[in-house]
């Protein structure tokens, strides 16, 4: 199966008059599924609207995932934070509760990964798509929290996929 062009980063105008910035088709990985988000950076939170759940099983996985995906975040563009919300599996995090955000491109054999680490907790998410431009992400994300308080850095891997400097 080819891989599908990823989508770039939109800018789009929140309900409050703010920018917020949607980076479509992320995943996390559950002990049996992919959980599957959109996620959306505004000045006061990162949001992370829950799209679909997929299966690791090639038996139940199914295609039309990131198509999916795009329209639950199409559907959500213009949406309150409080709508972003609405489903049980969609959460928000505060920026005061952000210690940093880093970003990893993909390799030949590793997918491009986002990692938003807080006072409690990491939440990492992966791209769909090995081609992802992580560094434009993180130059849009830098640019959006430079007065945040934490850092938005980046790490790089070589050609199979190893994180160097580690």
């Amino acid at each position: 199966m080819a891989e599908s062009d990823p989508t770039p980063p939109t800018v789009v105008s929140a309900p409050d008059g703010t920018d917020r910035l949607w980076v479509s088709e992320w995943y996390r990985i559950a002990p049996q599924t992919f959980e599957h988000f959109e996620l959306f950076f505004q000045p006061d939170a990162v949001y992370a609207v829950f799209a679909e759940e997929s299966f690791k099983s090639l038996l139940l996985r199914r295609d039309g995932r990131n198509r999916a995906a795009r329209e639950v975040g199409s559907r959500a563009l213009t949406a309150s934070a409080d709508r972003l919300l609405d489903d049980e599996r969609s959460f928000g995090i505060p920026i005061t509760e952000i210690t940093a955000v880093r970003t990893v491109p993909g390799s030949l054999l590793a997918k491009p990964t986002l990692t938003v680490d807080t006072t409690t907790t990491e939440h990492t998410f992966h791209h769909s798509s090995r081609r992802y431009d992580v560094d434009g992400l993180r130059r849009r994300l830098g640019r959006l929290y430079e007065d945040a308080g934490f850092d938005v850095t980046a790490a790089s891997r070589d050609w199979m996929g190893r994180l160097r400097g580690e």
